[in-house]
């Protein structure tokens, strides 16, 4: 929650010192300030952060719901982390949450969802940079199979995660931890871009498990959360160099070769800004992808050192 701490500013001065100014961060980081939420003081969450017990349920809701992280003093730097943990409730599991904005709290954890409440400061963060890519040290003790996940979006108005329509986006960067790490680690996912309108809010969404599919006994820590800002330099294409569209089976990709001189990265993408499909592709009139997945709307970014562009296409 949101807290006009005189200490909260000195950290974010003294923090400040090796960025540049424009170039703006997520509030509270390192999970270095913390503050008590209603029930009793050894229920404390980060300040400018929010789990289950300041969700939309309610008071009656919030005071049985599952605690699902704690204050750790094993960091990555500074004195603190954050730890998420999945937790039973009845026959289901709360996995281990935590966002900037609000979580919305229902009984089927395949409905709930973190969202930005534009009207409410404590749930929301105002945010209008656009950063190359998303930043963070975890260790992760999953239980069986199961997958963290670590998820940012921009966007402007209010926006939620998960959102399969995606409104109001304006990029994601998703971070997925499937395999066991008791070290420190540091991550890092670039920020796909969906629109080049300007964003407005910056939302964050952690989870110790994977949804609906979260496995009790899994756990998360997570410390220094940094936002990238590398390309600067690049230019955005246009429709005019490129004509993308799904045909038959295959991703077909038109290009304006007259104007492409570099080899570039083509990634395909889920709406959950998954990459699942990558390759090397030289400036030519014509590629063609075969791609074996589900019908749905999916992403291609086409980039390289001095040029970007990205669509959506949809499989039927």
């Amino acid at each position: 929650m949101k807290k006009k701490l005189f200490l909260f500013g000195l950290v974010i001065i003294l923090s400040g010192i090796n960025r540049a100014i424009a170039q703006q961060q997520p509030e509270n980081p390192g999970f270095e300030l913390w503050e008590q939420v209603g029930f009793g003081p050894d229920t404390l969450e980060p300040v400018d952060w929010n789990s289950l017990k300041t969700s939309d349920g309610g008071d009656m809701i919030n005071e049985v719901i599952p605690v699902v992280w704690e204050q750790s003093t094993d960091a990555h730097s500074g004195m603190y982390s954050i730890k998420l943990f999945n937790e039973p409730i009845l026959t289901l599991v709360a996995p281990g949450t935590l966002t900037n904005g609000r979580v919305h709290a229902v009984i089927d954890p395949a409905d709930a969802y973190v969202f930005t409440i534009d009207s409410l400061p404590e749930f929301n963060t105002s945010f209008t940079d656009k950063p190359d890519s998303l930043t963070v040290w975890a260790k992760f003790f999953p239980f069986e199979n199961d997958i963290a996940h670590v998820i940012a979006i921009l966007h402007t108005d209010t926006a939620k995660i998960a959102d399969p329509a995606q409104t109001n986006w304006i990029a994601v960067a998703n971070i997925d931890l499937p395999n066991p790490m008791n070290d420190w680690t540091r991550h890092s996912a670039p920020f796909q871009y969906l629109s080049t309108n300007t964003p407005e809010y910056i939302l964050f969404a952690m989870y110790a498990g994977d949804a609906q599919n979260s496995q009790v006994g899994s756990i998360m820590y997570l410390d220094d959360f940094e936002l990238i800002y590398n390309n600067t330099s690049v230019q955005t294409l246009t429709e005019s160099n490129f004509n993308i569209y799904w045909s038959g089976k295959e991703l077909i990709i038109k290009m304006n070769s007259k104007h492409l001189q570099d080899n570039f990265n083509l990634e395909i993408l889920d709406l959950t800004g998954r990459v699942i499909y990558t390759r090397q592709i030289i400036p030519e009139e014509l590629v063609r992808v075969q791609l074996n997945v589900p019908a749905g709307i999916y992403i291609c970014k086409i980039q390289n050192a001095s040029f970007t562009f990205s669509k959506k296409f949809i499989i039927r």
